[in-house]
């Protein structure tokens, strides 16, 4: 889950940037080519992962515990529940595959109508003539028309109107923007980044027949009569909604060409987004590697005259953690197994904090040993030279199959 969560941050602040800065401005190409680009940056900044130094001085001393071993049919393994984050995981890719199943429905549905069609070709183009009622509306290389409904003059309008989406690919920004919605369904400023896509789009094409044609009353009447019909919510078609912000912005003067600068707070939201999601602490990436040579090897490393314990002792500990692990029942379906590594610190106050996974295994492996181990009490802090320390401890779960 937090991949589509950190996408959806990043598409709202730079929907939240176009409202603000770019929206009621007349430069339509650059508009479009800032939506874009928020999608295509929205979806790989989550994914990269860039190692940091921390650069921190502060000597935190580390120790790796006994591995701790849990069953899936242990006395305390939960075979029936099921985890808050499992349900959530559900219901997302539930609504994620539901939207799928919708988008490639959309699409097909274009194919099957265009089955139904005539299809002919005029100025390089081609044109489905359809006898059901349809709005025209065009999708990648082909114009789709209701047959018999245009003189010849609002034919060439209306061919003209879609050849600049076709020309320009505007179904592909369709598409990219669909996807996006599909993976950020639960955030409501990705479905109004998709619609402003859409509404730059008719801008565009209004802009390239107003270039040829001096007649925009007949045009928009053109645009009122046809805009009666069955439109593909995946295709480009003449907007009904849209007609009267159309109009307006085909009469409003061209936007300074300066205003564009208003986009300039984009960089340090890329930054901020970057360093947030991007950069990692290579100190983690570091702990990470060698884990079983540092489990053996353990006691040598170790420089601390009084280890931090588990109030109790190691026994105490292990039981703690045998009782509260839940063995997932997906894991124990797929026959998931390993060992998760959860590294923290045990600090000077005995509490623990920077609690994270070192060596991943499984998402639902990982989620459940994390979970566990943030619900601990305080353990006992350890010591060095009489006075009590930050000890960094990495505590190896492993997740057995009986």
């Amino acid at each position: 889950m937090t991949y589509p969560i950190e996408v959806s941050v990043c598409i709202i602040l730079f929907y939240g940037l176009y409202v603000a800065a770019l929206k009621n401005e007349t430069h339509f190409r650059f508009n479009r080519i800032y939506l874009l680009l928020a999608i295509v940056v929205s979806l790989l900044i989550p994914l990269l992962n860039i190692p940091v130094y921390s650069g921190n001085t502060e000597t935190v001393l580390g120790a790796v515990m006994q591995t701790v071993q849990v069953n899936s049919e242990t006395l305390f393994a939960t075979k029936n529940s099921i985890p808050e984050t499992n349900i959530i995981s559900l219901i997302y890719f539930v609504v994620v595959s539901i939207l799928s199943i919708k988008l490639v429905i959309s699409i097909a549905s274009v194919f099957v109508l265009r089955r139904r069609c005539i299809v002919e070709q005029k100025q390089g183009l081609k044109i489905a003539l359809c006898t059901d009622q349809i709005a025209p509306f065009s999708f990648f290389g082909t114009i789709f028309m209701q047959k018999g409904t245009t003189n010849d003059t609002q034919l060439d309008k209306i061919i003209l109107h879609e050849t600049v989406h076709i020309r320009q690919y505007h179904s592909i920004d369709i598409l990219f923007s669909e996807i996006i919605c599909v993976l950020t369904w639960f955030n409501p400023l990705s479905w109004m980044l998709k619609s402003a896509l859409k509404e730059t789009h008719e801008y565009l094409a209004d802009s390239g027949v107003s270039k040829q044609s001096a007649d925009t009353s007949g045009y928009f009447m053109l645009l009122i009569r046809n805009a009666v019909g069955l439109q593909p919510e995946i295709a480009n078609n003449l907007n009904k909604s849209l007609i009267l912000k159309r109009l307006n912005m085909m009469k409003k003067p061209r936007s300074n060409r300066f205003s564009m600068l208003k986009a300039l707070p984009v960089i340090p939201i890329v930054l901020v987004l970057f360093f947030l999601f991007s950069c990692k602490n290579s100190n983690s990436a570091s702990e990470a590697q060698n884990l079983e040579t540092e489990e053996k090897q353990a006691q040598e490393e170790i420089i601390v005259d009084k280890m931090p314990e588990y109030k109790g002792g190691q026994e105490a500990m292990m039981k703690f953690v045998v009782e509260n692990v839940k063995y997932p029942e997906e894991a124990k379906k797929n026959g998931i197994q390993g060992k998760v590594f959860i590294s923290f610190t045990v600090t000077k106050t005995g509490k623990l904090e920077n609690i994270k996974v070192l060596k991943n295994l499984n998402d639902l492996l990982d989620a459940e040993a994390l979970r566990v181990i943030s619900t601990m009490p305080d353990w006992v802090p350890g010591e060095s030279k009489g006075t009590a320390v930050d000890v960094e401890v990495t505590l190896p779960i492993m997740f057995k199959l009986s």
